[in-house]
């Protein structure tokens, strides 16, 4: 058992290590900054900051050395040049740099420096038509790094175990306060610029992982970036390597978390996840050419990307394009002609089919932006072949369900294709088709509906007024003059066929008809309206043209009536123009010749729909 005399003891040199300490830091902080000589500092700044980069490296003023609260140096202007192209701008240059060093380095003459700090850097990278940068250095200890980093990658690759360990060159962490960016391409001719650039890359030692979050100003648009990597060695070295990126923006934000590399034909594997609410804003950021839709807006995605060859595959994909969200797969690749190439299947719970056509066309959401907004260019800067399937789907104001069709844009001309769907208890196809050339160099709408529920079409497509109703199978074959997916009737041209079996006219009661027919001279359809007009068959027939559609056949037959119709309807103006016959008491179409009818009745219909004026023209 210790006595207290020896706590005593004990106490008092454990006192005496403390008061010793304490001065050896006193004396060192006062002393130090007169035993060190800047010169010497500075010279072997330069070396260390060259023997990491293998460039040639500047300190242009003289370093002001402090020890509080951390030893650290401090100096103005640092250039870094390329000794490989000394003709290049220099690749760093800042007005300022600090940087930590350790005391006990100092007492032995040799600085090891860390924790460095860039003030108002300017990077500056010239890629030259070699495919070779500014940046590339055969020497240093970062290219030492790369090299024994690749050799090991390639032995494990082959089976072999690691062949050459990587140097544990202590580096921690690089901060750069308020800096600027500049990538020149000579090959091209182009520049880019980032600026305002402010954040951290801590990367303990050479042979470690390395982690960045740096914010900083591209196009206009404030963007961070983090990145973590295990192997950022193989990243500089152009090689795939592990690592998680973030990038976040106003215009994107996208994330990827997988295995990729940086080299000219980049290959990247894992997952990626990548959500904009304007695609055309993030495109026209990107500084892509390629703007397929004016429209296009919300795009979010979540998939396994393989990217590889230059060609980007993206699998277990989860889609949510300008509100419809769907799964499947898609493939992207670049043609030989240069042009982007997309194409894959989709399948969605829900579909609004304009607004997914809008992503890649610019398709006009009224009849007036038709001559005045659409470029039909982009048919000839985007190949796109998609399947889609959709549960249930919407094309204006129609509801489909179980619908399977294609999207296709290629060789000057978009095809929009519903190969099957159900549709008011019938099935209906149709194809939309815009081209620089063909029909007058516009765009043609088709479309042939099968034994569908006319009510209840009438009633979404919010038509009014006696229009026949039953079970119905439609035509319609249209085209426009102008050069896109025209949404205006008054500026299309063709033809529409429609037959209706077991219908009938609402509001409109024929007995109640002659009766005004006999006594008025004009009268509108509220007078007939207490009852309706059963019949077994309808044929309509009409064509389109110049804003006015022409009825070239237009019969409804009942058991012992008939009432026929002709004339024109300028639905440009919401007019009509029709004559009618209205025949009662014969027995069928193939006896009515042999047997008049009993009253008939010719009348004219004038005014607008849907209150439009009869005017009778002769009662027999």
């Amino acid at each position: 058992m210790k006595t207290k005399s020896t706590r005593r003891q004990w106490f008092r040199w454990i006192l005496s290590l403390a008061v010793v300490a304490g001065l050896v830091v006193a004396i060192s902080g006062v002393a130090l900054p007169f035993a060190i000589s800047t010169d010497a500092v500075r010279d072997r700044l330069e070396r260390e900051i060259s023997q990491w980069t293998g460039h040639e490296v500047q300190l242009l003023d003289t370093p002001e050395i402090g020890f509080w609260p951390v030893p650290q140096i401090e100096l103005n202007r640092i250039s870094v040049s390329s000794r490989k192209f000394p003709d290049a701008t220099p690749i760093v240059f800042a007005d300022a740099m600090r940087a930590d060093f350790s005391i006990l380095s100092v007492l032995t003459g040799n600085f090891d420096f860390s924790n460095f700090v860039l003030i108002r850097p300017v990077f500056t990278v010239e890629q030259f038509s070699t495919g070779e940068t500014s940046w590339n250095s055969n020497t240093g200890r970062i290219a030492e790094g790369m090299r024994a980093t690749v050799k090991n990658a390639d032995t494990a690759t082959e089976g072999q175990a690691k062949a050459q360990a990587v140097p544990a060159y202590r580096l921690g962490e690089v901060t750069v306060e308020n800096g600027t960016f500049t990538h020149i391409d000579h090959a091209n001719d182009s520049e880019e610029k980032i600026t305002a650039i402010n954040g951290t890359i801590n990367w303990p030692r050479l042979n470690a992982g390395m982690s960045a979050d740096i914010k900083g100003i591209y196009r206009g648009e404030a963007a961070s970036l983090s990145l973590d990597s295990s192997e950022p060695l193989l990243i500089l070295a152009r090689k795939p390597a592990r690592m998680k990126m973030e990038l976040i923006s106003a215009p994107i934000h996208i994330s990827f978390d997988g295995e990729a590399s940086l080299s000219d034909d980049p290959l990247v594997a894992g997952t990626l996840t990548m959500e904009s609410p304007s695609m055309r804003q993030a495109l026209e950021w990107s500084g892509t050419s390629i703007k397929p839709g004016e429209a296009i807006g919300a795009l979010s995605l979540d998939a396994h990307l393989q990217l590889q060859n230059g060609r980007a595959m993206l699998d277990k994909l989860i889609l949510e394009l300008e509100g419809n969200r769907g799964i499947g797969v898609l493939d992207f690749k670049q043609t030989e002609d240069g042009r982007p190439s997309v194409s894959g299947t989709l399948a969605f719970n829900s579909l609004d089919i304009a607004s997914f056509l809008r992503a890649f066309t610019p398709l006009p959401r009224t009849g007036e932006d038709i001559a005045k907004t659409i470029d039909t260019s982009f048919l000839n800067q985007l190949k796109l072949d998609m399947r889609l399937s959709a549960q249930s789907a919407t094309l204006g104001p129609l509801e489909l369900t179980d619908v399977a069709a294609a999207a296709r844009v290629d060789e000057g001309r978009a095809m929009f294709d519903i190969g099957d769907a159900t549709a008011y208890d019938g099935s209906l196809l149709g194809r939309i088709v815009l081209a620089e050339s063909g029909v007058e160099g516009g765009g043609e709408i088709q479309f042939s509906a099968r034994d569908i529920n006319l009510e209840q079409a009438l009633n979404a497509l919010n038509i009014e007024g006696p229009f026949p109703q039953g079970t119905a199978s439609l035509t319609i074959a249209l085209a426009t003059h102008y050069p896109t997916w025209a949404t205006g009737l008054s500026d299309l041209d063709g033809k529409f066929e429609l037959s209706i079996t077991d219908g009938t006219v609402p509001n409109f009661d024929t007995t109640q008809f002659l009766e005004l027919a006999l006594t008025e001279r004009f009268f509108g359809l509220g007078g007939i309206s207490a009852g309706s007009f059963d019949f077994d068959s309808a044929e309509f027939e009409a064509t389109f043209s110049n804003g006015l559609a022409e009825i070239t056949k237009g019969e409804i037959l009942a058991a012992n009536t008939r009432l026929v119709l002709s004339g024109i309807i300028p639905y440009q103006r919401g007019g009509l123009a029709l004559v009618g016959v209205l025949d009662q008491g014969f027995a069928d179409e193939d006896t009515a010749k042999e047997n008049p009818a009993q009253n008939s009745i010719q009348f004219f219909v004038g005014g607008s729909w849907p209150t439009p004026v009869i005017s009778p023209i002769l009662a027999n």
